[in-house]
């Protein structure tokens, strides 16, 4: 179906344009004509795409669209958190879930020694989710760990371990960025993966490894390894003074624990491609959250609720552009 827009020479000479990281400008495509010319880019190119939209809504319904266009390439929706800019209320579980599984599936591109993946993905993302600062890029791969058979490790190491990449303990894993021990069991759920993991030890070696159905308890697959990543945004250590931390901690914290700015655009790797939906209503809705935002610092400051010197959470749209 895609052979259509592919075989044209406007797109061909659009296609060169772009393998040679030339600007194309503002195409002003029929809404229409969008998502076919990006799943046309995807299967050309073979790199991953970023699809900046203005709202939320506009960004599930394009995700919803993909899967009738790319039906064989791994989609995935990056969320806004559910509070606003300055606002101290916790993530959503479903946002956190779906942004981690976006990054950990980028992560794989800059990580040294592991594959690469096969096949490229497609990322959907409303503007304030793009602007909402995450973990940076170099300490997420920094701590997702590669977990293969055969390997020594202590059990209880390896438990503190997950405890501090945000894992929470449970008598049994039936979420995501959970895990559990019974024995020489461990199970863990990383938030990427659509099913747990389980852990057999003999001693300190790592006998079994396999992947299980949470509901049955049943064996997915048997592995040779797989990558645990972040369950969270933020990391933390024992030099951290985490009671000078505002009361709700977690990603309210995120610019206090890391001060390095980082979002979702440092995750892409060299080749891959940004499309704006819209270049005029994404930037003029992208100014409107930095106003709203602007407006929320000053409020809290005057009602004592946040620190003057509070870090700025977000990325301006000046600063993405």
């Amino acid at each position: 179906m895609l052979k259509s827009i592919q075989n044209q020479g406007v797109y061909q000479e659009f296609l060169d344009a772009v393998k040679v990281n030339k600007q194309p400008g503002k195409l002003g495509l029929l809404r229409s004509a969008r998502l076919p010319l990006a799943a046309a880019l995807c299967e050309d190119l073979n790199v991953p795409i970023l699809i900046v939209t203005d709202r939320t809504d506009r960004a599930l319904l394009m995700f919803d669209e993909l899967n009738f266009w790319l039906p064989g390439i791994p989609k995935y929706y990056f969320p806004e958190p559910t509070p606003m800019f300055y606002e101290q209320a916790a993530w959503g579980s479903l946002a956190r879930r779906e942004r981690l599984a976006a990054l950990a599936r980028l992560s794989l591109y800059h990580k040294p020694g592991t594959q690469k993946p096969g096949l490229p993905c497609v990322v959907v993302a409303p503007i304030r989710a793009v602007m909402t600062r995450t973990l940076p890029r170099r300490d997420f791969i920094l701590s997702s760990k590669t977990i293969t058979l055969g390997m020594k490790a202590a059990p209880e190491a390896m438990l503190r371990d997950w405890m501090r990449l945000g894992y929470e303990s449970a008598d049994v894993v039936v979420d995501h960025g959970q895990f559990s021990r019974r024995g020489g069991i461990l199970d863990v759920w990383p938030p990427a993966e659509d099913y747990p993991y389980r852990l057999e030890f003999f001693g300190d070696i790592v006998d079994t490894l396999r992947q299980f159905d949470p509901a049955t308890q049943r064996t997915v697959k048997n592995l040779e390894f797989f990558h645990i990543t972040p369950a969270r945004e933020y990391l933390t250590d024992q030099e951290q003074d985490l009671e000078a931390l505002p009361e709700t901690s977690g990603e309210f914290n995120i610019p206090v624990l890391h001060p390095f700015a980082s979002t979702i655009l440092d995750y892409l790797p060299d080749k891959g491609l940004i499309l704006i939906d819209d270049a005029q209503n994404v930037q003029g809705f992208g100014e409107e959250i930095e106003t709203q935002a602007l407006k929320n610092r000053a409020e809290s400051i005057q009602e004592g609720t946040l620190q003057a010197d509070f870090p700025i959470p977000y990325v301006s749209w000046s600063e993405i552009l």
